[in-house]
């Protein structure tokens, strides 16, 4: 085996200034907030030694309802406060940290219900419609040969590495990172929830780069989410 050395990253001595990619949207669906979480469900008292020690790949799913995606969406990415923007954007405070609160990373979901392909908006806690990208039912019939259901959300990771390399050098393996932690937050908040949650091996490319008509996007891990059958 040969290992691929990304290198130790660092802080540049002088940052750059990079222009987000601009997403298409056609259409915004809020989600519920945490407020909403039911207070007299026996799910939410578990310690976070139950979480840790109860949790557990699954691969049967039943629909993922629109609150619950809300809700996984808020205890894993939602942004709690904003900060400077000299990087060409705002730095942000999220529950999964993230190298220099870049957070460069996106959460696009596919879900069933809701159909097409959706981008987490973390800022307004909402479902961004994103028009054309690719095939969804491509896309779903490939997932079914890692693991069938065609009833589970796909939560797909793609990242915007030029975020994170406008602060460092050599900034790949934070990317990389970045996406680690967010897949292990998700899956404890999916815990939390009483879902059905899987990482999958798969980086999400190409269909990554399609999302969009310009470069600079890249997959950097895919999840089946659902409620447990």
């Amino acid at each position: 085996m040969t290992w691929l050395d990304l290198g130790n990253p660092r802080p540049r001595t002088e940052v750059q200034h990079y222009v987000p990619v601009r997403w298409p949207e056609s259409g915004r669906i809020p989600l519920q907030p945490l407020a909403l979480l039911p207070s007299d469900d026996s799910t939410f008292e578990w310690s976070f030694m139950d979480l840790a020690t109860r949790r557990r790949s699954a691969r049967e799913f039943a629909p993922l309802p629109l609150d619950r995606l809300g809700w996984l969406l808020a205890l894993t990415s939602q942004q709690l406060a904003c900060g400077p923007q000299h990087l060409g954007f705002p730095l942000t405070l999220r529950p999964s940290p993230s190298a220099g609160a870049i957070h460069p990373v996106h959460l696009v979901v596919q879900s069933p219900v809701l159909g097409g392909w959706n981008r987490y908006d973390p800022a307004g806690h909402e479902l961004v419609s994103v028009p054309g990208g690719p095939d969804v039912q491509v896309v779903r019939r490939e997932m079914d040969e890692l693991i069938a259901a065609p009833v589970a959300t796909l939560l797909l990771l793609v990242a915007e590495p030029g975020k994170t390399a406008a602060k460092y050098f050599n900034s790949e393996s934070l990317v990389w990172r970045d996406a680690g932690v967010l897949l292990g937050y998700l899956s404890l908040a999916a815990e939390a929830l009483g879902l059905a949650f899987v990482p999958l091996g798969i980086t999400g490319d190409p269909w990554a780069g399609k999302l969009v008509d310009e470069s600079g996007l890249a997959g950097v891990g895919a999840a089946l989410v659902g409620r447990r059958t």
